[in-house]
């Protein structure tokens, strides 16, 4: 299919999360990918960088030279009402064209409603004319937004994750590898993960990296070093925050060959049960308690980490994601 992919905004440290997924699709030539973005040139080769004076006049020259088949767009986050990030806001500057133009539209939402449902965001999707929606998160598709909806679950690159993980449990850390936001974000959002890394450094049993500021930001990793990361501990540590999100490293933990310990949220019920550690604020004791138990049983561990591993790499890598993102658009197209 002749995809137009619309999306404006300047990716960074969650590109892989997400431009790099469409990046995927069209490398690989699952579909050509037509970019229509400020940014875009650094991941498609074919993109086209808008001319904002005449939006319109140039969307209907693109239309014209292109004839896609549909029309995609792509919200990393959601819910940010308040950095005007939302969807409404996002693609303001490109709304009426898209609301006007007759052919299949769909659009990818991570984060939907994190800060709470607001209307006016679910009846975006019928105003815009979507055909179709999807979403990172299980739990946005409780909310009404008057087109059809689709749950696509993240995925993972899995050429990156084979070639760069440790399968010797015996030689891994028996720390808690953790990367991301905790402590010097939103305390109430990650209440869970914040009383298990306080248990774990009480217990001297975390891995993070180091402070590289005063705000306590600490170092980001990418690419195989992010993979590595993950894969020299036998544990990893992820949450659902108290949005009930099932995150990308609920898929990543495991495709590095790390053993997942994370909050159990919505969507869980789609991983192997038995094959990672649940924990939750007020029951770190068990948690440790857990953590120990696999760390003097590891032949247990690696049966459990091997099962939850193989399932993610052949079930939720790109290439699944994008055939069965595909098998929508054909319902439409």
């Amino acid at each position: 299919m002749r995809i137009l992919y619309i999306d404006n905004r300047n990716y960074g440290h969650n590109a892989d999360l997400h431009i790099d997924f469409i990046s995927y699709m069209s490398k690989k030539k699952y579909h050509r990918v037509i970019g229509f973005g400020k940014y875009l040139h650094k991941y498609l080769p074919e993109a086209i960088l808008p001319n904002r004076r005449v939006i319109s006049a140039h969307l209907d020259q693109v239309m014209a030279k292109y004839k896609p088949d549909l029309i995609l767009t792509y919200n990393c986050n959601g819910s940010s009402y308040e950095i005007s990030q939302d969807n409404i806001n996002l693609y303001r500057w490109v709304s009426k064209y898209l609301a006007k133009v007759q052919i299949p539209k769909f659009h990818v939402t991570t984060d939907y409603c994190r800060s709470g449902f607001r209307q006016a965001q679910a009846d975006w999707f019928s105003e815009i004319g979507y055909s179709a929606s999807f979403f990172r998160h299980k739990v946005a598709l409780d909310y009404p937004i008057g087109v059809d909806k689709y749950w696509l679950p993240f995925s993972i690159d899995k050429k990156l994750y084979l070639k760069n993980i440790n399968k010797d449990v015996t030689s891994k850390s028996n720390n808690v590898g953790f990367l991301g936001a905790a402590h010097n974000s939103s305390q109430k959002l990650y209440e869970n993960r914040i009383s298990a890394i306080d248990a774990l450094m009480k217990k001297n049993m975390l891995k993070i990296t180091r402070v590289v500021d005063s705000k306590f930001t600490r170092k980001m990793l990418f690419g195989d070093k992010y993979v590595k990361f993950w894969t020299e501990n036998l544990f990893g540590l992820t949450c659902g925050g108290t949005c009930n999100f099932m995150t990308a490293k609920y898929f990543q933990i495991p495709a590095a060959y790390s053993m997942l310990v994370c909050t159990d949220t919505n969507g869980i019920e789609l991983l192997p049960k038995d094959t990672y550690i649940t924990y939750r604020k007020g029951k770190v004791e068990k948690l440790i308690s857990d953590l120990e138990y696999h760390i003097k049983n590891k032949d247990i561990t690696r049966e459990k980490i091997d099962i939850l591993h193989n399932y993610v790499i052949k079930s939720h890598d790109h290439h699944t994601r994008i055939l069965e993102m595909t098998e929508v658009f054909k319902k439409y197209v």
